[in-house]
């Protein structure tokens, strides 16, 4: 099983047409199709279902496609190694990051300390949901990335480090929170307004709902927004209310002038409403320059955690 003809295969799969899976292999199309015959007999099962229009895959080839997701990311990463294997003078580092806003611990220093420290290394910087971001250091596209998940939530077969822990709180504005006093129980908070929702797949959104779980509430919105800022833009304008990591509310007083109308914030009562941040990595995959970012991103982290 040779690595382009891989290459064809997924190419085929991914665009469901041979003729733009050859343009896009720059090759013949009857070179494509020849060579996935040859992986078919190979294999000894076809792996698409030719029609008129557009090909699908067989179940044969479904079961393929995500191994050849990998054994072509595995030969990237490995050409990579081997061009940086006498130092760190080249190759790429492929980092995943939640918002800045949202983090606990510095993520945008490291990655300025590794540039100059490293700086014939290219950095690709990826922010997607931590679910995201996660499956992408499973498949092999991130080297690593720092997500908002709980070390109990990194699926089996990753590594990680556990930087922060950050309190959860409840944010409104003044108005909607006449009244309150805080720490407050989520319930208290909810029955002021609609709660405002960071966007689903996200480590927040998830510490969120356990929270309201905990105390046998729904997770309901009408508002899910995918910016932290956003989220207290709308909760400063009485459009309802919502539960951000202290991190945020904190950012938010300093670095959002815009906000006319100030907010209040209130500490919650639910010891486990906290949103931690983690770093993640495939211990059998990361390169050289990852493992040399997870020593920098260390030297950011206030205090050490296991």
């Amino acid at each position: 099983m040779e690595i382009r003809h891989l290459r064809y295969f997924v190419a085929v799969a991914e665009l469901q047409n041979f003729t733009r899976a050859a343009e896009r292999s720059f090759v013949a199309q009857s070179a494509l199709s020849q060579q996935i015959g040859r992986l078919e007999r190979e294999i000894g099962a076809p792996l698409f279902v030719r029609g008129a229009r557009k090909v699908e895959l067989t179940p044969a080839g479904e079961l393929l496609l995500p191994h050849a997701h990998r054994i072509i990311a595995d030969e990237a990463q490995a050409r990579a190694e081997l061009r940086s294997y006498l130092g760190l003078e080249k190759g790429r580092l492929r980092v995943g990051l939640i918002q800045t806003a949202i983090s606990a611990v510095d993520v945008v220093g490291p990655i300025g300390a590794f540039h100059d420290r490293h700086p014939g290394v290219d950095i690709h910087i990826t922010n997607q949901t931590s679910t995201e971001m996660v499956e992408a250091v499973r498949a092999g596209a991130l080297d690593l990335a720092v997500v908002g998940m709980a070390p109990k939530e990194v699926p089996e077969g990753l590594e990680h480090r556990l930087l922060a822990v950050d309190p959860l709180v409840g944010v409104a504005c003044e108005k909607v929170a006449s009244g309150l006093v805080g720490p407050i129980a989520l319930p208290e908070l909810i029955a002021r307004g609609r709660l405002i929702h960071f966007a689903r797949g996200t480590g927040l959104r998830r510490h969120v709902d356990e929270a309201l779980h905990r105390v046998g509430l729904e997770a309901l919105s009408s508002f899910e927004l995918a910016q932290a800022s956003d989220i207290l833009r709308f909760a400063a304008l009485g459009l309802g209310v919502t539960v951000v990591p202290q991190t945020l509310a904190e950012y938010g007083r300093t670095m959002l002038p815009d906000l006319e109308i100030p907010y209040a914030v209130f500490g919650l009562r639910d010891p486990d409403a906290v949103h931690p941040v983690t770093v993640v990595y495939d211990p059998q995959r990361i390169p050289a320059s990852g493992r040399a970012f997870l020593e920098i991103l260390e030297e950011f982290v206030p205090h050490k955690r296991k």
